[in-house]
């Protein structure tokens, strides 16, 4: 594929409006950037499940995916290209750090490309939680023991205490996991600290497929809408944000309106002329 530049999307409050549809002037935008050479990128939390859910059999013009925040990579022709994934000695001690810090609410998932199957052990769970367990039905699993391998482990926690948690996290596992913070897609209030293996990010991501195609560094862009976003966002050298992004991250980013107002046709738009 030649290829001179790289856009990357997220998908979730930014490609994908409110109400759950796509706008065909934020595809059509990213067709137009494909159609001038330059590598689209998704770049999602999804699972490989929960996106063909979330698609319904639509197909994305779009080039290459980054899932589960970056644990997994599938190529242009949609098979897996890189998977990433903790031992079972590192989820478990993961998974120990959070009941340290006196939370319940831990989801495994496991390794890529299989991340939307769940396994937890059985608590005192939070509604949040228990959503998603729902939604999952047929794809969770009991467990005994959280001595397993996994793409990430996920703590559920109140916004109120995210920072702390993160920060507490760092101390007793070191720089040696990566955790990012993500506001849950279901109640848009509770915080998920997802950890994964160092170095995983949306980032990492893109930039493993900006390796790969021989893209300078200054040829990227990328636009978000949440704080598992940042590590992408601060990677690109041209970054937006959609108009819905917490005010706390939306002054470090060009704004440009909102996932239900066309915000990836506007920085799409923005991006194709800087590279024409």
């Amino acid at each position: 594929m030649n290829t001179s530049s790289l856009f990357a999307t997220d998908l979730d409050g930014t490609l994908i409006r409110s109400d759950g549809s796509f706008s065909y002037e934020d595809l059509n935008s990213l067709r137009r950037l494909g159609e001038s050479g330059c590598t689209v990128v998704l770049a999602s939390g999804r699972s490989p499940f929960s996106l063909e859910r979330c698609l319904a059999g639509r197909k994305l013009p779009v080039d290459w995916y980054v899932l589960s925040s970056g644990a997994g990579i599938l190529n242009p022709e949609g098979a897996v290209h890189i998977s990433h994934s903790l031992s079972e000695n590192e989820t478990l001690e993961i998974h120990r750090a959070f009941t340290a810090l006196g939370i319940e609410d831990i989801s495994i998932q496991s390794p890529f490309p299989y991340t939307h199957r769940l396994n937890w052990i059985p608590g005192n769970h939070g509604k949040d939680f228990i959503t998603r367990l729902d939604l999952y039905r047929g794809h969770s699993r009991k467990i005994d023991s959280a001595c397993i391998s996994a793409s990430e482990v996920i703590g559920f926690v109140a916004p109120e205490y995210a920072e702390d948690t993160i920060a507490r996290l760092h101390d007793v596992l070191g720089r040696r996991f990566s955790i990012i913070r993500a506001t849950s897609p279901l109640d848009n209030t509770t915080v998920w600290v997802e950890v994964f293996p160092h170095g995983v990010s949306k980032a990492s991501g893109c930039e493993y497929i900006r390796r790969e195609l021989g893209i300078n560094r200054e040829n990227t862009s990328a636009i978000g809408n949440d704080w598992n976003d940042i590590h992408m966002l601060d990677w690109a050298a041209v970054s937006f944000v959609v108009e819905n992004t917490p005010e706390e991250l939306s002054s470090r980013y060009t704004r440009v309106p909102s996932n239900d107002d066309h915000g990836v046709m506007t920085a799409a738009g923005i991006w194709l002329e800087m590279i024409s």
